[in-house]
């Protein structure tokens, strides 16, 4: 069996097994630390895998650091500082060097975090290995787990730009590269959303069919998404439009979107959506937790959710 048969999921689920203690089961480690957490997170991007061609540097620096922080803003956390382990080709312009340190520099001070150190070493093609510290008050950091029968599922943002991003780069659209790899870590829709009743949140680095897939298998509870309450982006509804692809698709099924999946008690889900609202976020309501099984609802039918989104080794 190679990792291309198993997985990335099933792949981690094996290490987990190899240790003989368990970790966390969340994309941020947490240490407990008085009254706080201490968050601990990394990420990694390769040249091939993750950087579409003809992108600006300065665009790939940028993404490299936000996704990199996005998973702190999941935990409802504040980023504080940052590290970087980069393996990059002889070959490799200066310029291009510059532009990736800009990228990054951008990011993190757009976002008050300090670059404290990191590695650089030679290799055949650019990895960028990011490590992000923050931290989240215990009261109020959310985890996946916590997800309650009933709770309203709501998304920060929309939904479907960075697919329809990668559309136009694949149709040769100059344009397109930098919308798919400008993302933005939903750090401060994180705070506000833990301290106003938010239970449980994700990022939607690999979509949101698979966010459903993981906390599902991991908690035993089920999400009914409706498709007229997600926030479809416009670009992603133009793009459906002119050149036929599945809106659900892009919107549901894609990697690459870094928006926050989360959960409050059903009472609580419009009245944070209108808080929101007035500080200039966007927070959707866009189903329930329910059922025995993921479903999504659209013109009366039950359609069930089969799809898992973006998974490593398996899409590649």
């Amino acid at each position: 069996m190679e990792l291309g048969d198993m997985g990335e999921r099933a792949a981690i689920k094996r290490i987990r097994g190899t240790y003989g203690y368990d970790w966390p089961d969340s994309d941020c480690s947490y240490i407990p630390m008085g009254s706080k957490y201490l968050l601990i997170t990394t990420d990694s991007i390769a040249e091939r895998t993750h950087i579409p061609k003809g992108a600006k540097p300065q665009d790939v620096g940028y993404f490299f650091a936000a996704l990199n922080l996005s998973d702190i803003a999941a935990m409802g956390g504040r980023p504080k500082y940052f590290m970087s382990a980069l393996v990059l080709p002889n070959k490799m312009d200066i310029g291009y060097l510059d532009g990736l340190q800009r990228g990054i520099n951008r990011c993190l001070r757009k976002y008050n975090v300090k670059l404290i150190g990191g590695d650089l070493k030679k290799g055949t093609e650019a990895v960028l290995t990011g490590v992000a510290i923050g931290e989240a008050h215990r009261s109020r950091m959310m985890h996946r787990m916590n997800i309650g029968a009933g709770d309203a599922v709501c998304v920060t943002g929309t939904l479907g730009r960075n697919a329809a991003g990668y559309y136009m780069w694949k149709r040769g659209e100059s344009e397109g590269a930098s919308i798919l790899l400008g993302i933005e870590p939903r750090i401060k829709e994180g705070m506000f959303i833990s301290t106003n009743g938010a239970r449980a949140a994700i990022d939607l680095s690999d979509g949101v069919n698979s966010a459903i897939s993981q906390i599902s298998a991991a908690t035993g509870k089920h999400f009914e998404i409706l498709w007229d309450a997600v926030p479809a982006d416009p670009l992603a509804l133009n793009l459906s439009k002119r050149l036929g692809i599945n809106a659900q698709e892009m919107c549901l099924n894609f990697g690459g979107e870094y928006e926050l999946l989360f959960t409050v008690p059903h009472d609580l889900a419009e009245k944070l959506a209108s808080k929101a609202r007035a500080k200039g976020m966007k927070v959707s309501v866009i189903g329930r937790v329910y059922g025995r099984r993921n479903v999504l609802v659209h013109k009366g039918r039950r359609i069930p959710i089969t799809g898992k989104g973006y998974e490593h080794f398996i899409s590649d």
